[in-house]
Order: C-alpha cells, then structure tokens, then sequence
C-alpha cells in the first residue's frame, strides 16, 4: 500500500478509531474466546483484518460496532484452527457468548460515559488532580509537588474524588446503593 494515494484516504482515521477501541476489542474479544492469551492473538487478526479493510469502513456508522463485527468472524476463523482442542463451544454456546459480551461491552460504555460526565462535573481542583494521575498517569508525588500540597493531602483529594465519581455514576444509571 502506497502512502499519499487514494488507497489510504479512509487510512488515518481508521486507526485513530483503532487505537481508541483497543480495550473495548480486547474485553469484547476476550469474553468470546474465554481466554485472554487466545484474545491477545486473535485482538492481533482483528487489528490486521480491520487494517486491511480500512478503505471499505464508513464512517457514517459506529466503528465499534463494524469493528465487532470484523473480531467476531476472526474469533470463528480461530476456533476452527482450535478444533483439535477439548474445549471448543458448540457455534449455539458461542453466538449466546458472542450476544452477551456484546450487551455486557456496551454496559462498560454506558459506565464510561456516565464517568466522563461525572469527571466534568468535579470541582476544578479535584478535576485536575483525577486528570493528572489517572489519565496522564502522574505519580502523586508529582502531582503534590505541581499543585503545592504534601502527597498525603493529594492521596486525601484523589479518595473523595473517587468516591464523588462513584456516587455520581451510581445515580446517573440509576443504581441507587448497587456498586459500580
């Protein structure tokens, strides 16, 4: 494949959605195959198909879905090499797995979405401080030292935040006293 011609005009968004929907593919695939070792190398088939195929993507439609799709069918293609083992579900056991993992996925979106908006609605200082250690994976040390406070008082804002979080997310699907 040439890079700079039209075969890669749908390329680079592709792999922007790619990149983002690896821990979704790798969980959806996961609970297909019962067998994280098993999903890491068919997670590594999907990303090869879902490569290969990226001009045929539209992306008018959720990638997410196109990319289930795609693992679903490389999830077959590798229990058909694993038929010599004992243990291969029956292709009923395997669409009724296929269907809940894709219900459960969807829940853990659901629960993701909720804590986005949660994580908004923080005060700025614990919003900040959530940021820096959870998404850009600053040590508390750090953290204390950017923001002036001893890392015992940042351990004490990161465990209201998360509390706050968990209690905001329970209320937003509607959970009442259930864990989140």
């Amino acid at each position: 494949m040439a890079f700079g011609t039209n075969e890669t005009a749908g390329y680079d968004p592709v792999m922007r959605e790619l990149a983002e929907a690896q821990f979704a593919l790798f969980a959806y695939i996961c609970a297909l195959t019962g067998n994280s070792q098993d999903a890491r190398d068919v997670l590594q088939e999907t990303n090869l198909r879902l490569c290969k195929e990226a001009g045929r993507y539209d992306p008018s439609r959720p990638f997410i879905a196109w990319a289930k799709t795609i693992a679903v069918y490389e999830v077959m293609s590798y229990r058909k090499k694993q038929r010599r083992d004992r243990l291969v579900f029956e292709e009923d056991v395997f669409e009724h797995i296929a269907a809940q993992a894709d219900g459960e996925s969807q829940e853990v979106e659901r629960h993701l979405a909720f804590l986005e908006g949660c994580v908004r609605k923080l005060p700025d200082t614990l919003r900040e401080v959530v940021e820096a250690r959870y998404l850009n994976r600053v040590s508390v040390q750090e953290v204390a030292r950017r923001i002036g406070r001893s890392p015992n008082a940042v351990s004490l804002l990161l465990m209201r935040a998360r509390q706050a979080l968990s209690d905001c997310v329970r209320q937003a699907s509607g959970e009442g006293g259930a864990a989140v």
